[in-house]
């Protein structure tokens, strides 16, 4: 005989009620990650995150610097995304290359004394 939909509004089955669980949590994760807790990217900043740890979401972050770009700094957060699951965000902080010098092709005229 089959449930009419108002008596599953009622009470839902287990099986649904562990599907409208996991649907509401990663929604509020998802809600949470984009109101704040994931760090902003700033001018001078790369941005990278790993579900495996720390240390692979700082290379995927160096692997966006700009070349000769100096690390100035560098900081990672642990953001819960499900019951036991996390997912380490990181930020490198850089300075831009120094510029390249490149010698002029006017030769500068030396003083004779």
């Amino acid at each position: 005989m089959p449930v009419s939909p108002l008596r599953l509004a009622q009470r839902p089955t287990p099986a649904l009620a562990r599907l409208l669980l996991t649907g509401s949590l990663l929604a509020g994760s998802l809600l949470a990650g984009t109101a704040g807790l994931s760090p902003a990217a700033h001018a001078g900043s790369a941005t990278a995150s790993s579900i495996w740890n720390k240390t692979n979401a700082l290379a995927r972050a160096r692997q966006q610097l700009p070349p000769g770009a100096v690390v100035t700094g560098e900081h990672c957060q642990e953001v819960e995304v499900g019951i036991g699951n996390i997912r380490y965000l990181c930020t490198v902080e850089f300075s831009p290359a120094p510029p390249v010098s490149t010698p002029s092709s006017t030769p500068t005229p030396t003083p004779t004394p």
